[in-house]
């Protein structure tokens, strides 16, 4: 099987309004979407379950947050804290190591290896979000889902 596109799944699709039945996928899979939010996992930092309520959040509003994918987003999470606590500790110690001599006068300057670890998280989290449409060119492509308001609800106290 040759290398191609990736396949665009139906229900995004349907949301950018390019759905096409001669090209739709006979008996797609279908996953489960997620009824309540769940708690951040235990494991994330400070940082990663706030970023966890944040895209739950988010993908829950629009009928996005699937069950299948939490686990996607527990290392989407953990990738973009990892990144962020990184940074914020280069900040504090610095980027750079300087290597003197025993007079004193600078033999070679590098980066700290923890300047590394902060890019990869960076570039481990950017994989995962665009799979969720969290970066804006992802978004791009994405057209918001409709709500429907009900017109005679009785706790609709904006009719």
């Amino acid at each position: 099987m040759g290398k191609g596109r990736k396949k665009t799944p139906t229900r995004i699709k349907e949301l950018r309004g390019t759905t096409r039945p001669d090209r739709a996928v006979a008996n797609e899979m279908e996953v489960a979407l997620v009824v309540e939010i769940p708690q951040p996992p235990e494991w994330l930092s400070e940082i990663g379950a706030e970023e966890w309520d944040k895209v739950c959040t988010e993908l829950h509003n629009k009928g996005m947050l699937c069950d299948i994918d939490l686990r996607l987003l527990e290392a989407y999470c953990n990738a973009i804290s990892l990144h962020i606590e990184t940074e914020m500790m280069l900040r504090k110690k610095g980027r750079i190591q300087v290597f003197k001599d025993e007079d004193g006068n600078i033999k070679h300057a590098q980066a700290l290896p923890f300047q590394k670890i902060a890019n990869d998280a960076l570039d481990r989290a950017l994989k995962l979000a665009t799979q969720f449409g969290f970066t804006p060119s992802s978004r791009t492509g994405i057209s918001a889902p409709t709500i429907n308001v009900q017109q005679n609800n009785t706790h609709n106290y904006f009719d």
